[in-house]
């Protein structure tokens, strides 16, 4: 495979961002402070979900998976996801989230294979347990998921590495990767710092893309 999609999760194939519905859902409003302090780079990924997730009260299993079938995504991911495999395109899924969240969301949409790399959470006796593999100390967003780390890896290995985001989590990778999709907080972050990058609205507008087709005949 000579090109590979990285994609973004929450916000980016979810229609909302899974983590903070969650928090809307479950936690105290107190998250929504934490959340502020995060996006401007006051505190780290891991500080933050810590923080937030200890003011969610009486979780149970049941109302996880109430929630995790209420979650829709891009129905134009399948199709994508479809396309790329057909035509030999490696897609992954890097996400500052939790790769349960990634992985439950998915399985409810009929959709197996894509490899996901994200931070870990568990869910177990009424508690939240958490572990960030994939951490950097050097990483300038304090990320859980060092989604720069991921880049200059996929760099080394394909000729062509595309892009695709729609957050905070997605700022420091955007002007590291040779074709970046951007819409909502990203399209917002590259206007304002002349980031080259090529808006889309779903995953049709990746798939149909000229640049996106042309370099994958």
């Amino acid at each position: 495979m000579d090109s590979i999609v990285v994609c973004d999760f929450d916000g980016t194939i979810t229609k909302v961002d899974c983590i903070n519905d969650f928090l809307g859902h479950f936690a105290d409003k107190k998250w929504l402070e934490i959340e502020d302090d995060w996006v401007a780079g006051r505190i780290s990924t891991v500080d933050a979900m810590h923080s937030q997730f200890d003011l969610i009260k009486g979780m149970t299993e049941e109302k996880m998976e109430k929630f995790f079938d209420s979650v829709e995504i891009d129905e134009s991911f399948k199709a994508f996801y479809d396309y790329a495999n057909k035509n030999k395109i490696k897609v992954v899924i890097v996400s500052d989230g939790f790769e349960y969240f990634v992985g439950q969301v998915l399985k409810r949409h009929g959709i197996e294979g894509v490899e996901v790399y994200s931070n870990k959470f568990s869910f177990e006796n009424g508690k939240f347990e958490m572990d960030f593999p994939y951490i950097n100390p050097s990483c300038k967003r304090k990320a859980g998921t060092c989604k720069c780390s991921f880049i200059k890896k996929f760099k080394q290995l394909y000729k062509t590495v595309y892009y695709v985001g729609d957050g905070a989590s997605d700022f420091c990778p955007a002007d590291k990767v040779d074709f970046l999709f951007a819409k909502n907080k990203l399209l917002d972050y590259c206007q304002k710092r002349d980031i080259p990058y090529i808006q889309y609205t779903d995953f049709n507008g990746v798939m149909n893309n000229d640049r996106f087709r042309y370099n994958n005949r």
